[in-house]
């Protein structure tokens, strides 16, 4: 029995894995240095998601005084009567102005519009594949690994882009493009949660989405500014290969590595006091995780958040959190050469009111509940849209028109920056990089249901924004189930895997007593 005490007494005094890290810093040099290497990475992916809006701006013709011209294109505008004209023959292409991959290898992608669609598209569908992928890597095979090896992919489709020498090639750099680069930004999510503390890590999860804000900013000016497409690529490319540098100085997730390794979690957690200038620990001062052996031998993947109760309806309002996230979100970029005054100046109107919204979220995201005010976002986009049911050319009404989306785009960025927390906060972390990409992923259909969606209301004469705002308020009635999480603890384990854990730990204790009991009699005697 003393022996028993005394185990128990050392026990107590091992640090948990939050103690550790409070230890070694959550709030020091590393955090910082770690935080600026991922906002970098959040810039240039900002480019990336937006390069089926930048890289595919619309055309502008130029009649030369040709009066059969003149007489289908009334304006500068490719409007459908023009491009209809355009596209009945080839040699009618040199009207044609435009620097984009719309005009490349001699060729009008807007004729084609089924493989404009596609290509456009498919930096999305890269997202979605690469996101599946590597969160089934980031959970059973370390955060780090998922990252370095998504970022290469996003080197490799910005030098194919750059070199490309038709369609094909931009399609392929396209894709792998998406590939790796939304899932480099989810993970990074990961790394935040499980390596900083405090307000610190809060305001980290909205400080990368600023990051984002000024990416959209800062590729709004380079197309501005940079008209060949080619040169807009290259300026994509260089700064993601100098990134994969970056990662060389982030170190794997210790709580990651706390699930499967702890003599690996303690070597990290050093290499972090090291560089904080905190104490660092011994081995024998944190505690163990009685799920190591578990968590080595077990493979997660989406079978797992389908299969346990307490996931399956988390997992699915997630997906259409983010799909009505991004159905909005992107839409009102594809849709902005309808709104405002030009082109230019609705998307700087756009991107200003995003950043406004990163920018502020950041002094008020420890503060704010996640829940109510995600779905108050949701249901005041849905209200906003119904502006969009009027419609007409007066100035003033033009105007407002941009500023109205623009005022979406600050509620949907909210919501979304609010959204990554709250998803992160509601997953244990065995399964946290797992959800977190594979709900994103589930969001990117978003992006791609964007496109058709505007077609359809086109055809049913209704504006694409009122469409966008139904989504939102329909999936925000999916989040009133779930609980709130601000200022609560995150979790690690599986909720039923840790009431399993609890059961099979107080048998084992009624069986010790038992055993005990005639040997305490026997010593009585």
């Amino acid at each position: 029995m003393q022996v028993h005490q005394e185990s128990a007494i050392t026990d107590s005094k091992q640090l948990t894995y939050d103690e550790a890290l409070t230890q070694v810093g959550g709030e020091g040099f590393y955090q910082k240095r770690a935080f600026l290497i991922f906002g970098l990475q959040w810039l240039i992916t900002s480019w990336i998601l937006f390069s089926p809006v930048f890289f595919f701006i619309k055309p502008t013709i130029d009649c030369q005084s040709n009066a059969e011209c003149l007489n289908s294109c009334t304006s500068e505008s490719l409007d459908e009567k023009c491009l209809a004209y355009i596209c009945d023959d080839s040699f009618r292409q040199e009207f044609v102005i435009g620097e984009s991959l719309n005009t490349a290898f001699n060729a009008l992608l807007p004729c084609h519009k089924t493989l404009q669609s596609i290509i456009q598209s498919i930096v999305y569908l890269g997202s979605v594949s690469g996101l599946i992928i590597f969160s089934f890597i980031a959970d059973n095979y370390g955060r780090k690994m998922s990252m370095s090896i998504s970022w290469s992919m996003t080197s490799l489709g910005a030098l194919i882009v750059t070199f490309a020498m038709n369609y094909q090639m931009i399609a392929i750099g396209l894709f792998f493009l998406g590939f790796g680069g939304n899932p480099t930004i989810t993970v990074h999510y990961s790394f935040i949660n499980e390596h900083s503390q405090g307000n610190f890590r809060e305001i980290q999860n909205v400080g990368v989405q600023v990051f984002f804000a000024l990416g959209e900013f800062g590729i709004i000016a380079l197309a501005y500014f940079i008209t060949n497409w080619r040169w807009l690529a290259v300026s994509v490319a260089i700064p993601s290969i100098l990134l994969n540098i970056g990662n060389l100085l982030i170190f794997e997730s210790p709580q990651f590595l706390y699930t499967k390794n702890k003599k690996k979690c303690v070597k990290v957690l050093n290499q972090i006091a090291k560089l904080n200038g905190t104490q660092p620990i011994n081995i024998d001062d944190l505690q163990s995780n009685p799920q190591i052996k578990e968590n080595n031998s077990r493979v997660y993947s989406i079978l797992d958040l389908l299969k346990y109760k307490s996931l399956r309806y988390v997992f699915f309002a997630g997906v259409m959190m983010f799909f009505a996230i991004k159905v909005t979100y992107y839409g009102i970029s594809f849709v902005s050469d309808q709104l405002g005054l030009n082109f230019f100046t609705t998307n700087f109107i756009i991107a200003f009111f995003e950043l406004l919204a990163f920018a502020t979220l950041d002094f008020f995201i420890t503060k704010l509940k996640r829940k109510t005010n995600i779905i108050t976002g949701f249901f005041i986009i849905g209200l906003m849209s119904l502006y969009f049911l009027f419609q007409s050319d007066h100035i003033v009404f033009r105007i407002f028109e941009g500023i109205f989306a623009g005022m979406m785009r600050f509620l949907v960025c909210a919501v979304w920056a609010l959204g990554y927390i709250y998803v992160s906060e509601l997953f244990p972390s065995v399964v946290r990089s797992l959800a977190l990409c594979l709900i994103s992923a589930g969001g990117s259909f978003g992006s791609i249901a964007q496109a058709f969606l505007s077609n359809l209301c086109s055809s049913l004469h209704v504006h694409p924004m009122i469409g966008f705002g139904v989504i939102c308020i329909l999936c925000s009635l999916l989040l009133f189930p779930l609980r709130e999480t601000l200022h609560q603890p995150l979790r690690e384990k599986i909720e039923e895997d840790q009431t399993r854990i609890r059961k099979s730990m107080i048998h084992v204790n009624d069986s010790e007593k038992n055993t005990s009991y005639p040997v305490l009699l026997a010593s009585d005697a």
